[in-house]
């Protein structure tokens, strides 16, 4: 895992999160799960929408599918990065093949790793471990 917080701490409060997913259920289901999270969060369904949103409003943790139509998470991320550098980066997959996702991601400096179908225990831990990188003690 490579990666490193935003230069300045934060709030709990003021910490923004960039859920990306072509799929609409995903996106329905992380609204649901993250509805009373203690942070900010936002959602997107494309890589192009997601890069907007970024624009307008810079996150502090971007999560994306890796998979996705027109902008792939990776070239998502990179893009962000490239915009955001101290942005946290984590990619979620489908595919079989982590090794390959890994080495095709690494100029995109990524955080974390996860494999669908996700475990929500798991998963929210990893949210809230990247969260409390981005905050003050």
């Amino acid at each position: 895992m490579a990666g490193k917080p935003t230069d300045h701490m934060k709030n709990i409060s003021d910490i923004l999160v960039l859920f990306v997913d072509d799929e609409s259920d995903t996106i329905n289901g992380l609204k649901r799960f993250f509805r009373t999270a203690p942070f900010r969060t936002e959602f997107a369904g494309s890589g192009a929408e997601a890069m907007q949103m970024i624009e307008r409003n810079p996150a502090d943790i971007l999560v994306t599918d890796v998979l996705m139509p027109g902008m792939s998470g990776i070239e998502l991320a990179k893009r962000a990065k490239s915009r955001q550098p101290g942005m946290l980066c984590m990619l979620v997959t489908g595919s079989n093949n982590m090794d390959e996702i890994v080495r095709s991601s690494k100029t995109a400096n990524i955080f974390n790793y996860l494999s669908k179908p996700v475990d929500p225990v798991s998963f929210r831990q990893n949210i809230e471990h990247a969260v409390s990188l981005c905050c003050s003690a």
